[in-house]
């Protein structure tokens, strides 16, 4: 049986950290260049990075998640239950990381000024401006030798590791937080309060017919499980639900 796991954050700040992973992970799956439209793609992706770096100044909260990450793994280093070897090497790792962020300068800098990307970024903000009689240097650029363009794609995302490095530092950090307990959904319906959670992870199977919809704050998280429907789009489903639910 398929279990899904859907993630819902309960502030700005990990909502934006959500945001910058998955953009991360839609890069990586195409770094390979294989055809023109996922180039194209990959530009796009590119761009929606550049953007919400640009937007949100999340260095700081980075240095200061780090920081936090560091101080609770040391004080769980006397307790016998925990891997020491695994420890030392989360260590080393927050340590480099805090080091790295504390020298480095604003994340997309050197990519906001890239001769090349700038002019694209302007036309791909625009919708449908992705054009090559908008762009002759992009499709003299997907013609290239694809060994080159693949270097020239690896350079761009590389600028970007630190950051990449540090949220998922930080985000396997707070979902291991949580641990999942079983819940019911009387109704399809759940409720409870935050206690200064960042994250809600659910696990729920996929043959259930359901979704789940989280509406929450740093006090208070309410889940509703919908089905999928021909007419509306959606509708509430008001049978008891199970499923998994890890708060961290």
């Amino acid at each position: 049986m398929t279990e899904l796991i859907y993630e819902h954050p309960l502030n700005e700040k990990v909502r934006t950290y959500l945001r910058v992973e998955h953009l991360f992970n839609q890069l990586q799956q195409l770094l390979a260049l294989e055809n023109e439209w996922q180039q194209q793609a990959y530009f796009n992706t590119l761009f929606d990075l550049i953007e919400i770096l640009d937007r949100n100044d999340i260095r700081p909260d980075l240095i200061k998640d780090v920081e936090r990450c560091e101080t609770a793994l040391v004080a769980w280093s006397s307790h016998p239950s925990v891997s020491d070897d695994k420890l030392q090497v989360m260590l080393q790792q927050a340590v480099k990381l805090q080091s790295d962020l504390l020298r480095s300068t604003k994340f997309i800098a050197s990519l906001k000024q890239d001769k090349f990307l700038s002019p694209l970024r302007q036309r791909f903000s625009i919708p449908g401006g992705a054009c090559y009689f908008d762009m002759p240097q992009l499709q003299y650029w997907i013609h290239l030798d694809i060994d080159y363009r693949q270097q020239m794609a690896n350079e761009w995302y590389q600028q970007l590791s630190l950051v990449q490095q540090a949220i998922d530092f930080v985000l396997s950090f707070i979902r291991e937080r949580g641990h999942f307990e079983p819940i019911i959904a009387d109704n399809g319906f759940y409720q409870s309060n935050t206690d200064k959670y960042e994250l809600l992870r659910l696990s729920y199977p996929i043959d259930a017919g359901v979704y789940p919809t989280v509406s929450g704050n740093k006090y208070r998280y309410a889940i509703r499980f919908m089905q999928l429907c021909d007419e509306t789009g959606r509708n509430n489903s008001t049978d008891s639900q199970q499923f998994k639910l890890a708060c961290c």
